[in-house]
């Protein structure tokens, strides 16, 4: 609850452009939120000239992941493109993220990063469109987009060292600040992942592809 100076409850009026939960004609819990998406893809796939990310939403079935059901490891969107009321999106960054998977050898399985090679043939071969409605807002090579999450470090070990995009910390993240843009409940947006000429082949001996997309800001969810 916002109070004014002499202890009244604030208006709507006064509320505005204040540090709090919105009060506004419903209340709303206003707060850091991330919604993501995971690309993904088997070994040895020839990549596709294009990936529409944030349109299957968790409990549907994945085509890029030989028609599983989508987890919330996967994804939070609960609707294709769009955010159920009063659920919004004020984006304050864009990340992608390198991660890894199981490989099972000799009935051994172990997780393992994407092969560099892997990471090269998207993060070098696609760029991103990312728009509200029908205008493009942010584009770009993958590299301009650093996920600040996922796992460095090193090792003697072969076969065991890891890559990323960027740094593993939030704060190195693109983040837009007072560019930040709005993305309304109900309101269509999309992230298309775009790979002109050729496809690249992924590895075959490799874990494929496995790319969580982070869209990060603030959300509006209700107040029970």
């Amino acid at each position: 609850m916002a109070y004014g100076n002499n202890g009244q409850i604030l208006t709507a009026t006064e509320a505005q452009g204040k540090n709090t939960n919105s009060i506004m004609a419903g209340w709303v819990d206003r707060g850091p939120f991330p919604y993501w998406d995971t690309l993904q893809a088997l070994p040895g796939t020839v990549l596709a000239s294009s990936y529409n990310m944030f349109t299957i939403p968790i409990g549907q079935q994945n085509p890029l992941a030989n028609n599983t059901v989508k987890t919330k490891l996967q994804t939070n969107m609960t609707k294709s493109g769009e955010f159920p009321p009063p659920r919004c999106l004020l984006l304050e960054a864009l990340g992608f993220i390198f991660g890894g998977q199981p490989i099972t050898v000799n009935s051994v399985t172990t997780w393992t990063p994407m092969f560099l090679d892997d990471i090269y043939a998207l993060l070098y071969s696609a760029y991103i469109e990312f728009r509200i409605d029908d205008k493009i807002f942010h584009e770009g090579g993958i590299y301009l987009y650093p996920g600040g999450a996922g796992v460095q470090g090193s090792t003697t070990q072969s076969g065991q060292q890891s890559w990323n995009n960027g740094i593993p910390a939030p704060g190195y993240m693109r983040r837009y600040g007072n560019w930040s843009k709005y993305i309304a409940p109900l309101q269509q947006f999309s992230l298309n992942i775009i790979i002109p000429g050729t496809p690249p082949t992924l590895d075959a001996n490799g874990p494929g592809l496995y790319v969580p997309i982070v869209a990060d800001g603030l959300s509006d969810r209700s107040v029970q």
